[in-house]
């Protein structure tokens, strides 16, 4: 039997309520509108996934309930006063928010340090408030690492320094912005079950639906400022028109096939085949022997690794946060120095190469706001070509070629800041793309991209030709993408086989820190619930109805009409295709309460 880990949603009672919104409209400061007419209502120990596209309003939501930002017009009520003065300096000690990209909240010289920080605040003794933070990082799985510098920690590793800052605190609320983006599976897992047992009220932005459908029981949708939906989430994962509408269908990524089928998609767009090798009598573009590096501090980030990438080919890099594969994309785009052999296109690359390799290797990053900072679209994507030396006339055909690939036709006059998270993202694929890189380098292309975002970019990824090296913890688009897979762990490549083999290899995920199984097991379910259908015709039902006449009780069977819906679950062996459910004359269940029900048996 399936499990079901929402229970119903009960709706706060606006006199009870933890939060008590009314009203609330809020403007940047340009006069750009970002939320309008919310009216809401959270309930001590509400689970609330908080949804819509990139750009609807969520993260300007929560800054608004933490009092981060004050209202432009409206009321925001926490234990029923308005969050401003003394009462919004002792909420900020009860609500705790994490902020997408944790760095935007540490600041201490070790981890201890940001961990005891909330506490100290809350008026705590130093030696409590550093017990409170030993034991948060101890939650989160940071206990060995906490004299070590936040700075020199992985993204995952800063994620879980963040939540233990929080969790220190012991908050009434937490508040999370995209907890589980550029997280490997095993820290998703920590964090889910963390925050399965958190004993206060949970509200989460995210647009990992199969990860909010394991957490919360309530999704609060917002569409261009404005609530457009609050409803139980198993409600809204189950209807796929809705999901589509606010760009949050992740149905394509439920397709029940092998990793690398090529061909359409019912659910999804169309799979390409992958290129493949021509053969190996070519160098390989990149070769790395015995290749080494090691950060300032001492801690060893690559060791030993030997590596060859052919032209044309597509592989992954996979491996738990912290195992060194972003360390070794820079040492491949030339950012960082290490020690051992390393050969481009056949050549040496030296000191001075090195400096150059910009030219040839292009890399779209994790955060793609560190890689755009232009006034406008067109000059983002000309910023390269002109320090390649490109005329005027080359510049102009390149930058609208390349906004045409990645479906940014049109933009070239936008601000980039002003784009949604998924027009960024593509916009930076533009700007490296524009330049024809050698190698392509892809660092967690989906993260903070709604499902929308995702299934447009998976789309453009599967049709470029291009010899292209993915770093993802995303086994949805290393499956679809890649023929090959590189599995890291402790600064070395522990296993280089086939993305196929990868996949099907369940043991070797959960020795790296790459077991997803509840992702399959809440996606399996979430395909039953989309599969559940619910329909009302008017039908037949046969009853056989005892009574009496002149003292005999005696029954036969009558007609009885009437109109009710009917839920079943079945199966489509054709996928998504158009299909219909023929009502049928008589069904065959009960009909409680049908004795009640005035009904007429003639009798000659």
């Amino acid at each position: 039997m399936m499990h079901d880990p929402t229970p119903p949603v009960l709706r706060a009672d606006p006199d009870q309520a933890l939060f008590r919104v009314r009203g609330l409209s809020y403007r940047y400061a340009d006069g750009t509108p970002a939320l309008s007419g919310i009216d809401l209502d959270i309930a001590r120990g509400d689970r609330i996934a908080l949804v819509g596209h990139n750009g609807s309003g969520k993260t300007t939501l929560v800054k608004q309930l933490c009092g981060l930002l004050a209202p432009s017009a409206g009321q925001v009520a926490y234990r029923g006063r308005p969050l401003s003065g003394d009462h919004l300096d002792q909420a900020r000690l009860e609500i705790g928010l994490l902020f997408q990209d944790p760095d935007d909240q540490l600041f201490g010289h070790t981890l201890i340090d940001d961990a005891a920080f909330g506490p100290w605040n809350q008026g705590l003794a130093r030696v409590s408030a550093e017990e409170a933070a030993r034991v948060a990082l101890e939650q989160v799985g940071l206990a060995e690492m906490a004299y070590k510098a936040p700075h020199n920690l992985s993204f995952g590793q800063k994620k879980r320094a963040a939540l233990a800052g929080i969790l220190a605190m012991q908050p009434e609320v937490l508040i999370l912005d995209e907890p589980t983006a550029n997280l490997d599976p095993r820290q998703e897992e920590i964090f889910l079950n963390l925050l399965r047992h958190f004993p206060g009220t949970l509200i989460c932005i995210s647009h990992d639906l199969i990860f909010l459908y394991e957490l919360c029981a309530r999704a609060v949708v917002l569409d261009r400022g404005r609530i457009h939906h609050d409803i139980p989430l198993r409600e809204l994962v189950s209807h796929r028109a809705s999901l589509r509408e606010h760009g949050l269908d992740f149905s394509f990524r439920l397709v029940e096939a092998d990793p690398l089928h090529s061909g359409p998609s019912a659910a999804g767009p169309i799979r390409r085949p992958v290129p493949t090798l021509s053969g190996n009598a070519a160098p390989a573009l990149v070769s790395l022997r015995s290749f080494h590096y090691r950060y300032p501090d001492g801690t060893r980030a690559l060791s030993g690794v030997d590596l060859d990438i052919a032209c044309g080919e597509r592989l992954a890099i996979v491996g738990e946060n912290g195992a060194g594969k972003t360390t070794l994309l820079s040492c491949l785009l030339g950012l960082r120095q290490g020690e051992g052999t390393f050969h481009f296109a056949g050549e040496p690359v030296t000191a001075r190469r090195r400096k150059s390799l910009w030219r040839r290797v292009g890399m779209v990053f994790q955060d793609c706001a560190d890689q755009l900072f232009c006034p406008s679209v067109e000059e983002e994507i000309a910023f390269g070509l002109k320090r390649l030396g490109c005329s005027v006339a080359e510049i102009r055909e390149r930058v609208e070629a390349a906004l045409a690939r990645v479906r940014l036709s049109g933009f070239a006059a936008r601000v980039p800041l002003h784009l949604s998270g998924g027009e960024r993202k593509r916009l930076a694929l533009a700007c490296v793309l524009a330049m024809s890189p050698e190698l392509l380098i892809l660092d967690e292309p989906t993260a903070g991209l709604d499902p929308e975002g995702e299934e447009l970019l998976l789309g453009i990824l599967a049709g470029l030709d291009a010899t292209l090296l993915l770093v993802s913890h995303d086994m949805f688009f290393v499956g679809e993408l890649t023929r090959r897979t590189l599995v890291m762990h402790q600064g070395g490549i522990a296993c280089d086989l086939p993305t196929r083999e990868f996949m099907r290899d369940d043991a070797l995920g959960s020795l790296n820190g790459l077991a997803f199984t509840y992702r399959r097991d809440c996606g399996s379910e979430i395909r039953e619930l989309q599969h559940e259908h619910e329909h009302s015709h008017p039908h037949l039902h046969l009853h056989e109805h005892p009574h009496r006449h002149d003292g005999v009780v005696h029954a036969h069977p009558h007609e009885h009409a009437h109109d009710h819906p009917h839920r079943f679950v079945h199966r489509h062996d054709r996928g998504n295709e158009a299909h219909d459910h023929e009502p049928h004359r008589f069904h065959e269940h009960g009909h409680p309460g049908h004795e009640a029900e005035p009904h007429d048996h003639g009798h000659d």
